[in-house]
């Protein structure tokens, strides 16, 4: 049976667990578990570790460990890649689909060939799996999106994408956390803060989350908090 994962030193305190497995919610859920694995058994050793689709980054205090990638197999070795695992909690985002809040609406219907009831149809038809966390603090990866609804990414960017915009991009779903330029094609906004350095989990999710989309009419949107 060949390995499920190899690991090599990317600086002289970083390793990369690259994990030869497709991306899914197992795998996901399993990189997770080997994320923090690592961290209860390193503690305060480590400074970071990245989970993405099929690899782990895991960044050491310098000079602390003398043969850290060896230590990290051995941690990791024991850990069983389980297919019959339990996601994580549900997380319901209230969202405003109109183009109020989304410029470019009307192309991404004729690009998809939906009207504005059937796109909010198929995105909140079931939970998105968190697949990871990152870009940014809170943005979270979700998938995957119905084949009709898979855009490529948008030629030109947004210089200036409002916070809790809702967006889609090829297979993936996310909510941009800050006020930030992207790419993405967005379909809604939600009210909610899905960062807050201020709380105690400043993320509203985390990798292997669950996340539904719920729309809402404009009067709900800004009783909740939202911003036109």
């Amino acid at each position: 049976m060949a390995k499920l994962y190899s690991i090599s030193q990317v600086s002289e305190n970083s390793l990369l667990v690259k994990y030869n497995e497709r991306f899914s919610t197992h795998l996901s859920v399993y990189i997770a578990r080997c994320g923090n694995a690592v961290i209860t058994h390193f503690g305060d050793k480590v400074l970071n570790t990245i989970p993405s689709y099929d690899a782990l980054l895991v960044t050491f205090q310098p000079y602390l460990i003398d043969n850290f990638l060896q230590e990290v197999e051995d941690v990791l070795k024991p850990i069983p890649f389980e297919k019959n695992v339990t996601n994580g909690k549900v997380i319901t985002i209230p969202t405003y689909y109109d183009l109020e809040v989304a410029e470019f609406l009307g192309e991404i219907l004729d690009d998809t060939g939906y009207d504005l009831n059937e796109l909010i149809h198929h995105h909140t038809a079931k939970p998105f799996f968190v697949y990871m966390i990152g870009f940014c603090p809170g943005f979270g990866y979700m998938g995957e999106l119905p084949k009709q609804m898979q855009l490529p990414r948008r030629k030109v960017p947004q210089l200036k994408i409002p916070v809790g915009s809702v967006a889609i991009a090829d297979f993936q779903t996310a909510i941009y956390p800050i006020e930030m330029p992207g790419g993405w094609h967005i379909i809604g906004r939600t009210p909610l803060k899905v960062f807050d350095a201020h709380r105690e989990n400043p993320s509203l999710f985390k990798q292997g989350d669950l996340v539904q989309f719920e729309a809402i009419s404009r009067s709900e949107f800004i009783n909740i908090g939202g911003v036109i």
